[in-house]
């Protein structure tokens, strides 16, 4: 059983999340020195604070109007795990591709790894070809292997 301050960490870890899903996913990038380290890492390479505020800066300016559903979140240790659904519509260039004005709705899966309070390292998982698919670059009889 966990003990209290464990408990009381977990919810922190939760509560950091969820914010930053919400509030940070749809234009509220400030807090990002709050939460991510310096030192962060993405999927093994260094990217700071500026990787993740980068990341949804492009994001909004091709999809204006995201928003986000956290469907799971987990906590084990210094371990949190989300799985969430972002939705918005193609409004600007993406990945090259012109707005298309195309409804997107993507899943998006992440494991966030804390180091003295921030967050140190993430692997995320998100569905890129979807995505690609659903504005028009690829076509509907391509398929994933």
């Amino acid at each position: 059983m966990a003990s209290p301050a464990e408990l009381e960490t977990s919810a922190q870890y939760m509560a950091i999340a969820r914010r930053w899903f919400t509030e940070g996913w749809t234009g509220n990038l400030a807090m990002a020195d709050g939460i991510f380290s310096e030192d962060l890492r993405t999927n093994g390479v260094h990217v700071g604070v500026a990787g993740p505020v980068g990341r949804i800066r492009e994001r909004l300016a091709a999809f204006p109007d995201l928003t986000t559903s956290i469907e799971d979140l987990f906590v084990s240790g210094d371990k949190l795990a989300v799985t969430l659904i972002w939705r918005g519509t193609h409004k600007g260039p993406y990945g090259g591709v012109p707005a298309t004005g195309k409804p997107v709705e993507v899943r998006d899966t992440a494991i966030w790894h804390f180091r003295d309070g921030k967050v140190a390292e993430i692997l995320t998982l998100q569905d890129q070809f979807g995505i690609l698919k659903q504005i028009g670059y690829l076509p509907d009889s391509v398929r994933a292997a």
